[in-house]
């Protein structure tokens, strides 16, 4: 990965942290990389790990993002996992965020 698509990435995982800590009570903040037992890139929002994706095509990626999610909640001993997509020229809160149907329906009261 380039310097510049990694500084491209960490600004966008900061901005989903202010977003959060700006809307929500938690104290949301970047995770330290972990290497082969990732925990996904944001800690701090209850039961869930969430990867964040600042990229220009996802679409084909999708799939492999929410798996990727999934298995870093597991590393992170959490029941969810998420994607958080950067949608293109909008600001962070125009972001999707993207789980498997099965995951969702866990959350369901």
């Amino acid at each position: 990965m380039s310097s510049r698509n990694k500084a491209k990435g960490t600004r966008f995982e900061t901005d989903v942290v202010n977003f959060i800590n700006e809307n929500k009570p938690y104290n949301v903040e970047r995770r330290a990389l972990s290497g082969a037992n990732d925990k996904g890139d944001i800690i701090g929002v209850p039961d869930f790990a969430l990867e964040c994706k600042n990229v220009k095509d996802w679409s084909k990626q999708l799939g492999a993002f929410v798996q990727e999610a999934e298995i870093e909640a597991g590393n992170a001993g959490v029941p969810f996992g998420a994607v958080v997509i950067k949608k293109r020229n909008s600001n962070t809160s125009r972001s999707y965020v993207v789980m498997s149907l099965e995951k969702f329906v866990e959350l369901m009261p």
